[in-house]
Parts: C-alpha cells; structure tokens; sequence
C-alpha cells in the first residue's frame, strides 16, 4: 500500500495535534469575553444581509415533509397520558363558572344603576348634596374620593369602584325577596325533618300540616336561623352573597354572633307598620333600617375578589357626550375649551 503524503507516522502525528488542542482550546474558550463578543455583532446588519426569500426558494418543502414520519412521532406521543393531565370536568366547571360570574356581575351592575337612581331621587326630596352623605363605613372607605366629580370628558365616563360602599334600597330589598323565598322553600325539609324525629320521640303523630301551633314555631325557629347563622358566621345570607352584599359593623369592621342574632330578631319589626322600618334604607345618610340600627350594623356592596363596579349612567353618557361636542365646537372655532382657560 502506497505512503500518503505525510508518510507512515501521519495518523500518530494527527492524533498528538488533536490532543494538543483539546488540551488548549478550553483554556482559550475561558479567555474569551462572550458578553463582549455578542455585543461586537450587529445583528441588525447581519439580518439585513439574510435574503429570506432566496433562502426559502431553497427549502424543498416537499422533501422536508417526506422526512417527517407522522407514525412514528404518533407512537412517540402517549395520548392517554396527556388526555389524563388535561382534566376537561375541571375546563368545562371552570368556563361555566366565569359564564355565570358575567351574567350575575350584569345582573349587579344593573342593580346598582337602580340603587343610584334611588339615592339620587331620595336626595333631592330631603334636599341632601352628594357630598353631605358619606359613600362608605370608616375602615372600608377608600384612600381616595372615587365619586368622579364634573371634569374632563374622560372622569365623566369613568366607571366607580362600589365595592365597600353603602349598599342602595333596591339590591337590599331584591335579597331580602331571595331570602325570605329561600327560607320558606327550605323550610319543608328542615320541618319534616324535625317532626320526623319528635314523632319517633313522642310516638304522636306529626306532619307539616298537622303539627299547628309546633309548625309555626318550627317555622320562627328556621327563619330566625336563616337570617342569623350565615351573617354571623360569613356576613351574609345566601341571597345577599348572590347580590354581592355583606353586613358589617357601623365602622366597617366583622360583625360578631351576638349583634346577627339582634339583628335577625329585629327585623320582622322592619316589616310591620307596612314597613316603616325600611324608610331610613332609603333616606338615611348611612342607609341603615330599623335592625341595623338596633345591631349597629350596615350594609355594603361587596362582590368578593371581583371588582365591584357601577356602570355610568345614561345620563352621564349623554352629557358627556354633549361636552365632549361642545369643546370639539369651540377648538374647531379657535376658541380655548373650558378645560384650558
């Protein structure tokens, strides 16, 4: 066999170069700056050299495609493992939930729209300003005054942050609706359930219809607990958590046991007198009814870890509407807007 170029001894003397630089080029790799290096590149210049349209004329996408084995990345993929990790009850619970969230957060800002319609109205009759009635309980009022006063066009559509606000006539009284609709539904389980246990105690035998003067206490009995139980336990009764509202102390502080059990047994008094007891809802500075009076309680907006919002008003919207024309008119015209005089 013929000598190659370099003789016999080429393979040893390749190797011993090779050798000699795996040895040098680490120390030569640690020496080099690379922050430096990359900063050196002017990678906008480099991109401008790229001609991407020659380099994808180049690119055979067919052949590219003919490498692809679809079968074998299939095979690689473990679909009943990933349909295990993508737990589609919990997608599906979670889209529904924020469904509902929107239809009921709608449903509030309405509500709301209602409550401020109201306020307004009962302001005007006993001659109050806005200013005069304060927005919200000591410790849940905020840092700053929120009650978008008249200014530019932009402050005039600014929605209000309500949440820990005193809560308005109309949502108070569509909860208390839910409330006592819910209390009296409930009412037949919990009462057969009752009389169910006496009557194996007692051996009488008793029903719903038949209990009389055991049945109407048996009905004071579960509606003083429906309105007790859940606002001294979390501030509100499942209808007033549905219209996002919370009772709390006269400073905006938790209320206790003992001031839900007083008001839960003040409150049919707000009933009787068709309801005078519900007049300082309406006409009060802190809007606060005959039991809250009695607990030294209110009640406020509060829509959870959702920001409470009440929607600007179509009133507003027009007049917004009519000034943002008016200083449209005057620029056009030369004249300065009122804003900048």
């Amino acid at each position: 066999m013929a000598e190659g170029p370099l003789g016999e001894d080429a393979p040893r003397r390749r190797g011993v170069i090779g050798g000699l630089v795996g040895r040098v080029a680490p120390t030569v790799m640690r020496q080099i700056d690379m922050d430096a290096l990359v900063e050196m590149l002017d990678v906008n210049a480099i991109a401008a050299q790229l001609d991407l349209d020659a380099l994808l004329t180049r690119l055979d996408m067919d052949a590219l495609v003919d490498q692809l084995d679809v079968n074998a990345i299939a095979e690689k993929l473990d679909l009943d493992a990933l349909m295990t990790r993508l737990d589609m009850a919990q997608l599906t619970a979670g889209a529904t939930q924020d469904v509902a969230n929107s239809g009921l957060d709608l449903i509030r800002r309405q509500l709301l729209r209602v409550d401020a319609t109201i306020e307004s109205t009962a302001d005007r009759l006993v001659r109050r300003s806005d200013a005069a009635r304060p927005v919200a309980p000591r410790q849940l009022a905020p840092t700053t005054d929120q009650v978008v006063a008249a200014g530019s066009v932009d402050d005039q559509l600014r929605r209000r942050d309500v949440s820990g606000h005193y809560a308005g006539p109309a949502t108070r009284l569509l909860a208390l609706t839910g409330d006592t609709f819910g209390a009296l539904t409930t009412y037949g389980f919990f009462g057969s359930l009752t009389l169910y246990f006496l009557t194996l105690l007692s051996g009488a035998d008793l029903t719903i219809g038949s209990g009389g003067w055991l049945s109407r206490i048996l009905v004071v009995v579960w509606m003083l607990v429906w309105f007790w139980v859940p606002v001294g336990l979390f501030s509100r009764t499942p209808a007033m958590a549905l219209a996002g509202l919370a009772v709390v102390r006269r400073d905006g502080s938790l209320i206790d046991g003992r001031r839900a059990l007083v008001r839960a047994v003040v409150l049919p008094f707000s009933l009787v007198f068709f309801g005078l007891g519900f007049i300082g809802g309406v006409i009060g500075r802190e809007r606060r009814t005959l039991h809250d009076v009695a607990a030294g309680t209110v009640v406020v907006y509060d829509w959870g870890t959702r920001q409470a919002e009440q929607p600007v008003s179509i009133r507003e919207q027009l007049s917004a509407r009519v000034s943002r024309r008016r200083e449209q008119a005057q620029t056009e015209v030369g004249m300065p807007a009122p804003g900048d005089r």
